[in-house]
């Protein structure tokens, strides 16, 4: 699967292209809407904080959409995430860290050094259903959404979702590897985790990296009256189940 992910990444990035260049760059206005939806409810609340640290409850409605709206991330299936992110926390900064120890670039372009995902990390991801039917059919469903949007409109699939993915790599990768070299470290930790303030506010809150490995099941970052974290907003005023 892996090789598969990287051609997937490798193939948003070259089509993303494609649309700047002979799209209507009017679209990019719906890519940052669907920025917003996909990488930040998706992916940051979805991926990272709803499914990988299990840090909130909330309907079944929003699991499904969150499921949905992760997956189109295009960083493969949400339990194939979840396993690697556990492992990063688990590991984090040592040669088991799956994007760990190794060159900023490597980390960035996933370039990753080989590594296995132990089922210890997804044991609760394995009993859910809907997880498996995912990961079992991820290429044919993001298949599936691009060529439907693309009989549409060409340039649907490539606004809406290629160029949204490709941001949200870049976003990922400006977190692995900046929020793990500089910045405040405001908790004491086993890694080299530290937030930082201009990653943050370049990604509305996924830089506050080192409030995150301290306290990785909160849902809430924010320690300050200015730190931003859009995802913690979503989370209470949207997402959570009191």
């Amino acid at each position: 699967m892996n090789y598969k992910i990287k051609l997937l990444i490798v193939f948003n990035h070259v089509i993303s292209i494609v649309g700047l260049i002979y799209g209507n760059l009017w679209l990019l206005a719906a890519s940052l809407i669907a920025f917003l939806l996909i990488t930040k409810l998706g992916g940051e609340v979805g991926l990272h904080r709803y499914f990988s640290h299990r840090s909130f409850k909330t309907t079944r409605f929003w699991h499904y959409t969150m499921l949905i709206l992760g997956s189109l991330n295009c960083f493969g299936p949400p339990m194939a995430w979840a396993g690697v992110h556990r492992k990063h926390h688990a590991t984090s900064d040592t040669d088991a860290d799956p994007h760990g120890n190794q060159p900023a670039w490597k980390i960035w372009l996933t370039l990753w050094k080989p590594f296995n995902i132990e089922v210890k990390h997804i044991k609760d991801m394995l009993r859910d259903k809907e997880q498996m039917i995912m990961y079992n059919y991820y290429f044919w469903f993001i298949g599936l959404v691009w060529l439907s949007l693309f009989l549409i409109n060409w340039q649907l699939p490539i606004f809406l979702i290629s160029i949204p993915s490709v941001l949200a790599f870049h976003s990922a990768g400006l977190v692995n590897t900046v929020c793990h070299i500089a910045g405040e470290k405001l908790y004491e930790t086993n890694d080299n985790s530290y937030n930082n303030r201009w990653v943050n506010l370049i990604t509305l809150g996924s830089g506050l990296h080192n409030t995150h490995h301290a306290f990785p099941s909160g849902w809430d970052n924010r320690r300050n009256k200015w730190d931003i974290d859009l995802p913690a907003v979503i989370i209470k005023h949207i997402l959570i189940k009191q």
